[in-house]
C-alpha cells in the first residue's frame, strides 16, 4: 500500500511539472529578441530560471530577466517574473518594482518583500498585473480584466487590460524550436497624462517554457512590434 501511495504521488508530481506554462529547470536561459514595426531588433532579453520550488501539487519559479536595448547608453534594465502552478492554472506576475530598485543602485542581494513594498510606495503602485492561464481552456473563453498604475520616468502610467480571451491552440516555430502553444489576445490601454494609447496584444505560451511569441498591433491592425523566443540554453 505504501509503495502504491508513493507511486501515485510521483505521478502527480510529474504531471504537475509537465503541465505549467513556465520552465522549472533551474538555471535554464530563455533568450528573446524584441523587434519594432519594420522588423528591426530593438532589444535582447535573457530570462534565467531561478527559485524553483515544489510543494505538493504546487510548483513555482522565478524568471530573472536582463534586457539590453540596442544603440542606447545606459541600455541595460532588469525585471522579475514570478510563476506558480496550482494543479489547474498557471499564474504569472511581473514584479515591476525590481527594475526601479536596481536603477537606484541598491544591492540586488537585499531585494526582499520589504524592499519591494518600499519601492511600491515610492512609485505609488496600485492595482494588480497578475494573469492566469487555465488548463484546458477553450477558444473563445474570456480571461479576467486587470488594471494597475505606477510612476515611470516621473510620470504616472495607468494601464488597463481588457477583452482578454483564449484563441485556441497553435503551433509556433522559431529558431529555438517548434512549440505547441495556447494563444491569447487582449487590449492594452496605457494612459500617461492626457495621452492614451490602445494596442491589441496577441501572445503564444508553451508548456514548460512560457512566452514563445508576442505581437502588438494598433487599433487599425498595423503591427507595432513583436517578441520572439530565439534560443534556449540549458
Amino acid at each position: 500500500m505504501r509503495k502504491l501511495s508513493l507511486f501515485i504521488a510521483a505521478l502527480l508530481i510529474c504531471h504537475t511539472m509537465q503541465a505549467q506554462y513556465f520552465c522549472t529547470n533551474e538555471g535554464v536561459e530563455l533568450h528573446y529578441v524584441n523587434y519594432d514595426e519594420v522588423g528591426q531588433s530593438t532589444s535582447d532579453e535573457t530570462a534565467t530560471v531561478t527559485n524553483v520550488k515544489q510543494d505538493g501539487t504546487q510548483v513555482s519559479a522565478r524568471y530573472m530577466t536582463k534586457i539590453v536595448t540596442t544603440k542606447l547608453k545606459n541600455n541595460t534594465s532588469y525585471t522579475l517574473v514570478d510563476w506558480t502552478y496550482d494543479g489547474g492554472k498557471t499564474i504569472c506576475k511581473e514584479d515591476l518594482m525590481y527594475g526601479p530598485y536596481i536603477n537606484s543602485d541598491l544591492d540586488p542581494a537585499k531585494y526582499d518583500q520589504k524592499a519591494h513594498d518600499a519601492m511600491a510606495d515610492e512609485l505609488k503602485w496600485k492595482g494588480d498585473n497578475t494573469f492566469e492561464l487555465v488548463d484546458g481552456a477553450k477558444a473563445g473563453e474570456s480571461m479576467s480584466d486587470r488594471s494597475y498604475s505606477l510612476i515611470q520616468n516621473m510620470l504616472r502610467n495607468d494601464i488597463t487590460v481588457s477583452g482578454a480571451a483564449y484563441m485556441g491552440k497553435e503551433n509556433v516555430s522559431t529558431t529555438a524550436g517548434k512549440f505547441d502553444c495556447v494563444k491569447i489576445s487582449y487590449l492594452k490601454r496605457t494612459k500617461i497624462l492626457l495621452k492614451t494609447e490602445t494596442v491589441r496584444v496577441t501572445e503564444w505560451y508553451a508548456k514548460n517554457i512560457g512566452l514563445v511569441k508576442s505581437e502588438m498591433y494598433d487599433t487599425k491592425g498595423v503591427l507595432k512590434g513583436k517578441t520572439l523566443l530565439v534560443k534556449i540554453v540549458k
